[in-house]
């Protein structure tokens, strides 16, 4: 069994992304633990991801917003998360809407449901993506000037973890596309690094391959094996860049 006291310290839970996925491949085994303990957790995701066409023929552009969409809804019953948001912004566009309405946006969720904790991508929205930076760039305002604050947990992949599992992968589907090495921290870097055990695991990769739109290739160039070591470990440092 995974050790959840520290997902119990987490309190109620704002999960707070940019497309259908994102919070699945970075934060799945973190949410499904915590619904398990009776905590609070919220998803919003700002965009309906439907740019990321892989395969126009099984996923065409033109019904990839509907699709993901409900592959997110899939995912999520699978995780337990009952709770979820879409803002309703052009998928690649996040960069285009005004710091100050997404700063407006992120405080309102914060004032509604009075996270103890949020889980958002880092400064550099860790692939570079557009959408992913902005996201944390309103998270972060969002919280700056809140006299007590939730803590705010960034997306920061592990070295080991990418040397080991993910390099490979990176280098056939480009998923770091948008910067020059991604941004890896050491262990002693990560404020929460969260180990999932088996069940917990099975339950991240039955929800990612809940999203085959976006997964299929991904899962299907991989070993239950290498999914378990890429997929396992959740890290996440205090610090946004």
């Amino acid at each position: 069994m995974a050790d959840t006291t520290v997902i119990s310290e987490l309190g109620t839970i704002l999960s707070f992304w940019a497309h259908p996925d994102d919070e699945t491949f970075s934060c799945a085994g973190i949410m499904a633990a915590a619904v398990k303990n009776g905590q609070r957790v919220v998803c919003v995701t700002a965009t309906r991801g439907e740019k990321g066409v892989q395969d126009e023929l099984r996923w065409p552009a033109e019904r990839l917003a509907d699709i993901r969409s409900q592959e997110l809804m899939n995912a999520l019953r699978i995780l337990g998360v009952k709770e979820h948001h879409f803002l309703q912004y052009a998928d690649g566009e996040c960069h285009k809407v005004p710091l100050e309405e997404g700063t407006a946006i992120a405080r309102q969720f914060i004032d509604d449901i009075q996270p103890d904790s949020i889980l958002t991508f880092a400064s550099d929205g860790m692939t570079g993506h557009l959408d992913h930076q902005s996201v944390s760039a309103w998270v972060q305002a969002a919280v700056k000037d809140l006299a007590e604050p939730p803590r705010v947990f960034y997306c920061a992949p592990l070295r080991s973890v990418y040397e080991q599992y993910m390099k490979e992968l990176d280098e056939q589907f480009n998923i770091f596309f948008n910067v020059k090495e991604p941004r890896l921290v050491e262990p002693s870097d990560c404020d929460l690094c969260f180990s999932c055990d088996n069940e917990l695991c099975a339950l991240k990769c039955a929800a990612l391959k809940a999203m085959p739109s976006q997964t299929e290739a991904l899962l299907k160039a991989t070993t239950p094996n290498q999914q378990r070591g890429m997929l396992s470990i959740e890290s996440f440092s205090s610090k946004p860049a």
